[in-house]
């Protein structure tokens, strides 16, 4: 079928993040929010189909992962990944974030040093500076609009480390790690005897040409090191489900990070997510390539936009996410006032930069493209009339 992601589905007073918590975060309730990283389009009908199914059921007892849960995983990571996951290596998770802070509490003690690699995503610092962890800022290299591994420092970094959180692709700067690169990784981490958690949440909203390579898939020696965290939230449109997914082909890492999800009581998951979960993996593809080829068109669109009528911003399409870095530092704001000026005179609503990076991320902000075309070309517009107004100043 053809999905229609033209259509504005109203959000507010639903719960919703994104639209009920403007005032709370940016002080004001009239503007485009454009900030958390969930879509604003209506899900798969399978999904919704096995939803409704299940609800017309009528009873909902406790639960657990019954055998077409674990095909579901299995199967999509062998389709669209190529990497063949045994059942014995699969975690249930209530969440990517969670996942992240579990596996610093049972892989690290306190103390131990924790290397990440900013600009990333915000909780990757907060998973280890909250449980007592020492952290370790990797940067990634900037040149103006691509971002690289600075592995020479991430050398030094692994030195003393005893975890490495590695987001493949990259939220927010939107890079797919190439095999070379990941490779390189590896290598260090193997050297230094360090652990990965590779947050692979990201991995299945991907543009052509690009390809998504599971670290480990690199080799057994890496996949020994490797605990990863993926799931159909981002990719589905159905964070609200908290349900996502652990693999560890180590024995020790599995059991060590599954003891803790198994004291917190936290093993079955939940009726719908794991529904959404199984429905979205073996009947989502449809929807799936549609919405990429439509979000991809969003990204380009941005490009072209700040290329165009204001070329001192600067961004480009991601290999990834639906989530686009921009640089606005030419514009000679601060921190401070750069989120006034899109908040305030542009009413739209943006990650903050430096929520990513205190020092990688000042005059950087995050914009979420996966929304309506007309509701991108509304925001920039609103920025570009914020911009006008500016230079009249």
């Amino acid at each position: 079928m053809k999905y229609n992601f033209d259509e504005i589905v109203e959000r507010r007073n639903t719960g919703c993040e994104k639209y009920d918590k403007c005032m709370e975060i940016f002080g004001t309730e009239d503007l485009i929010p454009l900030w958390v990283a969930d879509m604003d389009f209506k899900v798969a009908k399978p999904v919704t189909d096995a939803l409704r199914k299940r609800i017309d059921h009528q009873i909902f007892g406790y639960t657990f992962q019954m055998q077409a849960y674990f095909d579901a995983i299995i199967n999509w990571q062998k389709r669209r990944n190529n990497w063949d996951i045994r059942q014995d290596w699969i975690i249930h998770c209530p969440g990517v974030v969670p996942g992240l802070n579990f596996a610093v509490q049972s892989l690290t003690n306190e103390g131990d040093k924790v290397v990440i690699m900013p600009p990333v995503y915000y909780p990757f610092f907060t998973a280890v500076t909250d449980n007592n962890r020492i952290l370790l800022e990797n940067n990634l290299k900037h040149n103006g609009l691509d971002y690289f591994i600075d592995f020479d420092d991430l050398d030094k970094k692994l030195k003393d480390a005893k975890m490495l959180i590695f987001c493949n692709p990259h939220n927010p700067v939107g890079r797919v790690w190439k095999r070379d690169e990941l490779e390189k990784v590896a290598e260090l981490c193997i050297k230094h005897k360090v652990i990965i958690i590779s947050d692979e949440i990201h991995s299945d909203l991907i543009f052509t040409p690009h390809k998504h390579i599971p670290l480990a898939t690199l080799s057994p020696e890496v996949a020994d090191l490797c605990l990863t965290l993926f799931a159909p939230s981002k990719t589905f449109n159905i964070a609200g489900f908290a349900t996502s997914v652990a693999v560890a082909s180590n024995q020790n890492i599995y059991d060590t990070f599954a003891s803790v999800i198994k004291r917190l009581h936290l093993t079955d998951g939940n009726i719908i997510g794991t529904t959404a979960l199984e429905a979205a993996y073996n009947h989502g593809e449809e929807w799936l390539e549609q919405m990429l080829e439509y979000i991809s068109e969003n990204a380009q669109f941005v490009t072209d936009f700040f290329k165009q009528n204001i070329p001192q911003i600067k961004t480009k399409h991601p290999e990834s996410t639906f989530l686009q870095w921009i640089d606005f530092s030419a514009l000679n704001l601060t921190q401070n006032e750069l989120v006034d000026f899109l908040t305030k005179d542009a009413k739209v609503g943006l990650n903050n930069g430096t929520f990513f990076s205190q020092t990688e991320g000042t005059g950087f902000m995050r914009l979420n493209f996966a929304c309506p075309r007309a509701v991108i070309v509304e925001a920039l517009n609103r920025i570009l009339t914020a911009y006008h107004n500016l230079q009249l100043r």
